[in-house]
């Protein structure tokens, strides 16, 4: 899937990965993630059966391990919790500060050695997935 000439790209700063809004072939606007240059997911807005979690990776940059979570805003506009677990420490959790973008996806990062991610939304558990390694920088 294409999104336009003209995206929006933010590399996240002290990570492998980047995010460029556009909008896709379909003029929906769509969200595109990179790993170290590689796409590895778009999210295109869309109102049927939102994947409130999409997707997570983890990495080291400059020797600093960190992880990044994404998906889509839920319909009712709250942010969703983001929940980083795993390490070297069983059962250590820590809360990520959520970014909205584009309207319609979420964003989440978080320094540390994580192996896997829940997401929150209105108390309830609405996905939880093991985190991929991604690339190193």
């Amino acid at each position: 899937m294409a999104t336009s000439a003209a995206p929006v790209e933010r590399q996240l700063t002290g990570t492998p990965w980047a995010v460029r809004l556009g909008r896709a072939a379909t003029e929906c606007p769509a969200l595109e993630v990179y790993d170290a240059e590689t796409l590895v997911d778009v999210v295109v807005r869309t109102s049927v059966a939102p994947e409130i979690l999409r997707g997570a990776r983890r990495g080291v940059s400059h020797g600093r391990p960190c992880a990044v979570a994404w998906g889509r805003l839920p319909a009712d506009a709250p942010l969703p919790v983001v929940l980083f677990t795993g390490g070297r420490w069983a059962g250590r959790t820590h809360r990520a500060e959520v970014t909205a973008i584009g309207g319609f996806c979420w964003l989440a990062v978080a320094y540390g050695r994580f192996t896997s991610v829940a997401v929150e939304h209105r108390g309830t558990l609405c996905g939880r997935l093991r985190i991929r390694t991604g690339h190193r920088s």
